[in-house]
């Protein structure tokens, strides 16, 4: 195997590409499906090896560009989409013709059929920033035999020497070029048609142990670790009746990053707390007021007060102070170090104070914890921890379903269809001061247990679910001062 042999092989199947790929349109069909989950419409693209475009087109970006090895299939992508930038470049080496910080790098099997996998990964490090997701497909080494023979049988497109590089080889390349891997895995266990029975093959198999290794294709999403610009800070307070917790609640919410603003929502209360929010903010400039004429749900609330928002990054802070505000600057340090892109608080490694969580509570959210893992491929131990914090950028790009009453599943199930790196930070959970919990462990359970089961079928099925930027509706929503520019942090 030669660069000159890897040319030479794409030269020679080119003119016949979109044959094979009509021949076995079952998998590629599937391929796209598992590529185009994982990628919003309108968004910047770059794909490489992507032979005559049409898994770029099925990705619907506002802006797409192509690279292959050899000018044959350069040709024919630009005849049949020229919609699109296409170019040839050299074996290994990403030669952008045209400027260009994509958000998705896209390597659909190429990384079988590159000389160096170590060069060809380096030559993109200067094309990709701390916003921009790697996707690389390759073919499972185990199916280097069926391959082989289908090939000559005639069932696929002719074979070449190729790389058998294993996930594990992918990641630990990576890893030493600066990416934190998000997720890996493999997929497609019957990559023909076997109408019913390959759905559910597809679908069962990679989740079993062992089992899931016989799957055609392996995958590995990747993102670069890399520091970012000072960021903002919006801490947004959902509250419902916590006259008594919320102005001390307020005050203690610290300055971090380049400037702070408090986002108070009240969902509808009806003992005092806007009267008391309209105190604090008296004293403090932070502080903004979002009101709802009507207590809704506290997914509702938060969304008013995300939509409302201005900084850069996302917290969410409950107004009953179980989780402290004084422990927010954990949630900003890995964002702003590039180390994480969604952290999500979890009060079950400190021991609790008083009857901070009931005993139904506790094991309920383990056994909500391991099926929220299983289904994002990321390890959760705290689903329902009201205290998260992400980028604006990301939560304007979650598809949020708004069918869950507290929206804790509907972030995490977002930011995993994203494939942000979720990581996880532990809290000090206490007693709440006054008041008493909105938690209805019996009928929300129910309504855990559906999310958790949508959320799964959302991202083992994305072509079921299309990407959507829309917003659970928000009824009777005003803010009650005039908004201002930022205040700067004090």
């Amino acid at each position: 195997m030669s660069k000159s042999s890897i040319k030479e092989y794409f030269e020679r199947v080119a003119p016949h590409w979109e044959y094979w790929q009509q021949r076995n349109r079952y998998y590629h069909n599937a391929m796209a499906n598992l590529i185009t989950g994982m990628v919003p419409p309108d968004s910047e693209v770059l794909e490489l090896g992507a032979g005559a475009g049409d898994l770029l087109a099925s990705l619907r970006p506002s802006r797409g560009m192509e690279l292959n090895f050899t000018k044959g299939m350069t040709t024919r992508a630009r005849e049949k989409h020229p919609e699109f930038e296409f170019a040839t470049i050299e074996v290994d080496s990403v030669q952008m013709p045209h400027a260009m910080e994509p958000q998705y790098v896209v390597m659909n099997n190429m990384l079988d059929y590159v000389y160096d996998a170590w060069d060809m990964l380096e030559s993109l490090r200067p094309t990709i920033n701390e916003q921009t997701l790697l996707i690389a497909t390759t073919n499972n080494p185990v199916w280097a035999p069926i391959l082989r023979f289908a090939s000559k049988l005639g069932l696929r497109i002719p074979e070449s020497t190729r790389n058998f590089i294993t996930n594990k080889d992918i990641c630990g390349v990576l890893h030493l070029q600066g990416f934190d891997v998000v997720e890996e895995g493999l997929v497609l266990p019957v990559p023909v048609r076997i109408p019913l029975l390959g759905t559910l093959l597809n679908a069962v198999l990679p989740e079993l142990p062992v089992v899931r290794f016989a799957s055609s294709i392996q995958y590995v999403v990747a993102r670069r670790r890399e520091p970012r610009r000072a960021l903002s800070v919006s801490v947004v307070v959902p509250c419902h009746n916590e006259a008594e917790n919320i102005k001390e609640c307020i005050q203690r919410i610290p300055n971090m990053g380049a400037w702070t603003e408090i986002v108070v929502v009240d969902d509808g209360s009806t003992d005092g707390t806007m009267e008391k929010v309209r105190e604090a903010m008296m004293a403090d400039g932070r502080v903004r007021l979002i009101t709802m004429e009507v207590n809704q749900v506290k997914a509702s609330a938060v969304i008013a007060g995300f939509e409302a928002s201005k900084g850069d990054v996302l917290m969410i802070l409950d107004a009953d102070m179980a989780v402290e505000p004084e422990e927010l600057p954990k949630f900003l340090t890995p964002l702003q170090d590039g180390t994480a892109d969604f952290v999500n608080g979890t009060r079950l490694i400190y021991p609790m104070h008083g009857k901070a969580m009931k005993v139904a509570n506790f094991f309920g959210n383990k056994a909500f914890c391991y099926m929220a893992s299983k289904a994002i491929r990321q390890r959760v131990s705290d689903t329902l921890c009201g205290t998260k914090a992400f980028l604006r950028r990301d939560y304007k790009r979650m598809p949020l379903t708004g069918k869950e009453r507290w929206g804790d599943f509907d972030l995490l199930f977002g930011a995993a269809r994203l494939r942000l790196r979720i990581l996880e930070i532990p809290v000090h959970y206490t007693e709440r001061r006054a008041g008493k919990s909105k938690m209805r462990v019996m009928v929300d359970g129910w309504y855990f247990l559906f999310a958790c089961y949508s959320g799964w079928r959302v991202l083992r099925f994305p072509e079921k679910y299309p990407w959507t930027k829309s917003r659970p509706p928000v009824m009777g929503v005003q803010e009650t001062q005039p908004i201002t520019e930022a205040p700067a942090a004090r």
